[in-house]
Order: structure tokens, then C-alpha cells, then sequence
């Protein structure tokens, strides 16, 4: 093994010892925001990377009314992101089939935060009761947003996946070395 290698071995962490996810979560909160998704205090949440368990969640709330317009503002926000676009459509589509609603979304107690932890804990006609609803729309309307509340939680976690592997790779970790003079300090 060479010294460059030893170093970047040594020192592979040093990009990612302190809170390198900043970034990626706020951006993370702008795409909520967009799609009408309300984070509660303190999301979202994740871990990571390499154990079973590591996941993203966040706990929160979605409003409906925002989901006529989530498509045009995620496509302006982020043009490339496929995902998103998908994500945005669907929850659009969703809205015109059965909303105006209220939805809160809950996690599940434990030690882990993946995307399967998160459910739909309630959802509120905006209009009209609950009752109202046939069994199976409101079945359909939990399920179809808690799986697009779980896709959106994966694509922040593969979003926070890799920026850590780029903060972590050798190229950027041997100029984080040479920025703080790291490479000299061992010949001294």
C-alpha cells in the first residue's frame, strides 16, 4: 500500500465528521415544501450506511391542495430527477381522484428509521366526512400516499447515500488531505 493510500485509508472519515448532510436535507425540505409535504420538527430522519435498518423516514403532514401544483414545481426545482417527477404526478393524479385532504403521516416506534417505518396515521376529507367514504377509497388514498410518502423518503436517502460516498471517496478525501496540509505533517 502506498502512503497516498494509507493516508486517504486514515483519514477516510474526514469529510463526513460532522453534520455533511446539511445540504442534502435542506434540499431534502425545499422538495417537500414544493410537494405540500409539512416535516414536523426535528425530521427527517435517517441512518446509515451499511447496516440493516439504515433507512430515511420523516414524520409530518400533506395537504392535497399543494398537488396540483407540485409537478410544474418540482420540474422547475429539479429538472433531471425522474423520481421526483414520478412522485409529484402520482400525488397530483391522487389529488384529482379523491382529495382535498388532510394527511398525517407517523412513524413506528423503535430503533430503526427506514421508509417502511412510516405509515399514514390519518386522513381528513377537507370537505364532507369520512364517512362519506367507501372502505375501499379510504384504503386506497392511505395506501397510495404512504407509498409515495416511503418513495419519497427513499430518494432522500439515496440522495444522502450519495453524497456521502462522494465526500468519502479517495479523490475527495486526498484533497481534504492536501487542503489541510495533512500529507506534509507526516514527513515533518
Amino acid at each position: 500500500m502506498t502512503d497516498k493510500q494509507e493516508l486517504i485509508d486514515k483519514y477516510r472519515d474526514i469529510n463526513v465528521d460532522y453534520q455533511w448532510w446539511d445540504f442534502t436535507e435542506s434540499d431534502f425540505r425545499s422538495i417537500c415544501k414544493r410537494m405540500g409535504v409539512e416535516l414536523d420538527k426535528g425530521e427527517p430522519s435517517f441512518s446509515g450506511f451499511w447496516s440493516q435498518g439504515d433507512g430515511a423516514s420523516f414524520t409530518g403532514s400533506y395537504f392535497a391542495a399543494f398537488a396540483e401544483s407540485a409537478p410544474q414545481e418540482i420540474r422547475n426545482y429539479a429538472p433531471a430527477d425522474e423520481e421526483l417527477h414520478r412522485i409529484a404526478d402520482e400525488l397530483c393524479l391522487l389529488a384529482r381522484m379523491y382529495f382535498p385532504a388532510y394527511v398525517t403521516i407517523g412513524r413506528s416506534g423503535g430503533r430503526y428509521v427506514h421508509e417502511c417505518t412510516m405509515y399514514v396515521n390519518e386522513v381528513e376529507p377537507k370537505y364532507g366526512e369520512l364517512d362519506e367514504w367507501a372502505p375501499e377509497v379510504y384504503e386506497a388514498v392511505e395506501r397510495g400516499v404512504q407509498d409515495l410518502m416511503r418513495d419519497l423518503a427513499r430518494w432522500y436517502y439515496r440522495a444522502l447515500e450519495r453524497e456521502h460516498d462522494h465526500l468519502t471517496s479517495d479523490e475527495v478525501v486526498w484533497e481534504a488531505i492536501q487542503a489541510n496540509e495533512l500529507d506534509v505533517m507526516r514527513d515533518a
